[in-house]
């Protein structure tokens, strides 16, 4: 199935960014991923553009970077996650070990406290900031591989 979400441009400010015409506007890129939120992993996107203000802006080839470069970032992001999530688990592992060898109550217990936070850590950042990343990790993927045609 395919899902098809319409925009109209009626003025160039509805392509480019209000302050840099070298870029897609927020508004727009935001508008095309919450319109995407719920199309299934095996459906595809159609994005229909009715061009009312006649611009000669390549705003197809500027979509199709703004997806490409915001997937990439995305990537980059959940990479970085997963490096912090291995970093927080050792650390939380080495201090937890630590605990059981030393002999002082009070010490071994601020290592247990202090291992048991960064793996606490490590599991609310996949529950819930991987989820989102991959989540739009997806949104952004089918954007990117939507196609984009010029209403007439």
């Amino acid at each position: 199935m395919e899902k098809v979400i319409k925009v109209d441009f009626l003025d160039e400010s509805d392509i480019v960014s209000r302050y840099d015409c070298s870029k897609i506007s927020n508004d727009l890129i935001e508008y095309l991923i919450k319109e995407s939120e719920f199309v299934r992993k095996k459906d595809s996107i159609k994005i229909i553009i009715s061009n009312k203000c006649k611009t000669k802006i390549k705003y197809k080839e500027m979509l199709y970077n703004v997806f490409d470069e915001a997937y990439t970032n995305n990537l980059r992001i959940h990479a970085k996650n997963n490096i912090i999530q291995v970093i927080l688990f050792i650390l939380g592992v080495f201090f937890i070990f630590m605990s059981f060898k030393i002999k002082n109550e009070l010490w071994e217990e601020i290592f247990l406290i202090g291992g048991w936070v960064p793996i606490w850590e490590m599991v609310d950042l996949e529950l819930f900031s991987d989820v989102r990343g991959n989540r739009r990790k997806h949104i952004l993927l089918k954007l990117k591989e939507s196609e984009i045609v010029e209403d007439i």
